[in-house]
């Protein structure tokens, strides 16, 4: 009996193991020692094969058992980001290779930004992520209350309580596309966003509203509401890039009255914490140095950038002694030198970090799912993160000429 009970077990976890392996579409993790180019290429392949959610890319992926498979099954709370950076990515691979087949990922990664807001049904409202299901899903219970059913696009469900991180991809990533990817079309399409996504945030005096009518968690940019200086310098940025990019006057007067009336210019030179240490957020810098980048490369009045290039010095208080655990950190300076031109991205040691840059491995996790009656339900499963970050490292670092093609 034990011996057929053995027999039995096998043959379930061979029936399992083979069940995981074919639900992922791709298992082709790069070595330790492969190339730089090999790495990207092979995380390129994982992350459109993995991630892949009708345009958008899914920040984490679960996968079966405790997952389904079934597209947009994961975590949707930072999908704009992952998004936008793979966006960053094929705008500036595009830009290099001049490849169709490029051009056609970039094209459709922003048009699943564009799915994120028509699935609202809100002109201007952009959800944090979007799926198609016949019924709620267990990961929508595992941090935001803000999933809806959509109105617009039937059989979809799409997460709201937007944040200002996002407005920052959006306003980043959808620049670099427009400068180096978008067809006229595709430009007048980035102007329409940008007037209805930021145009909303104006008129609602610079507040990132719900569905509900009511500020979001972290949306808060309001000259009457007390917020976060970074908040400021995002504000700034966001206002200053969709003029650039729509020619509507409202921006242009929206900039002006911030500085003139409310001197978010003045406040926006505090948008990091140097002391006491702990209260440093390498996130938040994340923010800031993709506003600082966009902002100062439309501005012209050189007290303004004076202002900016204040503010960037007391990032780079921080930034000079930056240790690189974080895929993104490296890029902080590879901004920070196209913004000075001080060369900081040829000191051996960030040479280096770039050479041994690399993506997210699989992991398992466990879940512990809310349900109802008070009780959880323990899901344990595989997931992917997103190696979006890391994609994005390399082929911008290609185009600005940070990376050798090869490294």
């Amino acid at each position: 009996m034990p011996n057929k009970i053995a027999g039995h077990l096998i043959l379930l976890i061979t029936i399992l193991g083979s069940y995981v392996s074919t639900a992922q579409k791709n298992n082709n993790y790069p070595k330790p020692d492969d190339p730089l180019h090999v790495k990207v290429k092979k995380y390129e392949a994982l992350t459109l094969d993995n991630h892949w959610n009708e345009g958008t890319i899914m920040f984490q992926v679960y996968h079966p058992p405790g997952g389904k498979d079934m597209p947009g099954f994961g975590s949707h709370s930072d999908l704009i980001d992952a998004t936008g950076e793979m966006l960053v990515a094929y705008s500036c691979k595009y830009a290099i290779t001049k490849k169709q087949v490029d051009k056609k990922i970039a094209d459709q990664l922003f048009e699943g930004i564009l799915k994120a807001e028509k699935v609202t049904g809100v002109p201007g409202l952009l959800s944090r992520g979007f799926y198609k299901t016949d019924e709620p899903q267990w990961f929508e219970k595992m941090w935001y209350d803000e999933w809806h059913q959509s109105s617009a696009i039937p059989g979809y469900r799409w997460l709201g309580d937007q944040s200002i991180d996002k407005l920052v991809s959006v306003f980043h990533s959808l620049g670099m596309y427009y400068e180096l990817c978008a067809d006229e079309e595709q430009k007048e399409k980035v102007s329409d966003l940008l007037s209805r996504f930021i145009g909303k945030i104006v008129d609602d005096n610079f507040r990132i509203m719900d569905l509900d009518g009511k500020l979001t968690l972290w949306g808060n940019m309001c000259p009457d509401l007390p917020h976060n200086k970074l908040n400021s310098l995002v504000a700034l940025a966001a206002v200053k890039v969709a003029h650039q990019l729509t020619g509507e006057a409202r921006f242009a007067s929206a900039y002006k009255l911030l500085i003139d009336t409310y001197h978010y210019d003045d406040r926006q030179l505090l948008s990091n914490h140097l002391y006491p240490k702990s209260m440093r957020h390498i996130w938040d810098d994340y923010h800031a140095v993709r506003s600082l980048y966009m902002v100062m490369k439309y501005e012209t009045n050189p007290d303004l950038l004076n202002k900016y290039r204040m503010t960037l010095n007391r990032q780079w208080h921080v930034w000079k002694d930056i240790t690189f655990e974080s895929e993104s950190t490296i890029f902080y300076i590879m901004l920070y030198d196209l913004i000075t031109k001080e060369d900081k991205m040829k000191d051996p040691s960030r040479i280096e970090v770039l050479k041994k840059m690399n993506g997210h491995a699989r992991r398992m996790r466990t879940f512990n799912v809310p349900n109802k009656d008070g009780t959880k339900d323990e899901i344990r499963t595989e997931y992917d993160h997103a190696s979006t970050a890391f994609i994005r490292n390399y082929w911008f670092g290609r185009y600005f000429g940070f990376i050798d093609s090869t490294w």
